[in-house]
């Protein structure tokens, strides 16, 4: 989500699955729907019997979607204030900025309690984007982070 813009995905036809009927397509036409309900992905064609363009949702698509599933309903869980404080100062520095610059554009007062609360925020989701696999997980919130900042400045 760092990136903005279209890709080519390719799958294939499926010619050599049993009874020619692609598994791998259908597969990632599902994981393509569930990424455009998460707001990762804008929108999906079909590029060919064999492949979609996929539009890449800007990063801040993570902040103006709400979730939706056909499941039960499953939260994000909100982070904790001391999740925050075992961030690196750097981190958090550029986390306040983007909670500063997310009021702003809200219209929103940036008191000492709404900033923490949008930081909290902002944290949560970008955090639920973050594999917990991810073997760096506090540089891949910086990148997206960055990516967060990027979408701000080109909105001015």
């Amino acid at each position: 989500m760092a990136k903005v813009g279209e890709v080519l995905v390719i799958t294939g036809r499926g010619r050599g699955s049993p009874g020619g009927v692609g598994v791998v397509r259908e597969a990632v036409r599902n994981l393509l729907g569930l990424l455009k309900r998460r707001g990762v992905v804008a929108a999906v064609a079909e590029h060919t019997a064999g492949s979609f363009v996929v539009t890449l949702a800007p990063i801040r698509a993570l902040f103006e979607t709400a979730r939706r599933s056909r499941g039960p309903s499953v939260r994000t869980a909100p982070a904790d204030v001391a999740e925050l404080g075992a961030l690196a100062p750097a981190t958090c520095a550029d986390l306040r900025w983007l909670a500063e610059r997310s009021l702003e554009s809200l219209g929103a007062p940036r008191t000492d309690r709404f900033v923490r609360d949008e930081m909290l925020r902002q944290f949560s989701v970008l955090a639920s984007a973050i594999a917990p696999s991810e073997p760096d997980r506090e540089g891949r919130l910086r990148s997206l982070i960055g990516a967060a900042r990027d979408a701000f400045d080109d909105l001015e």
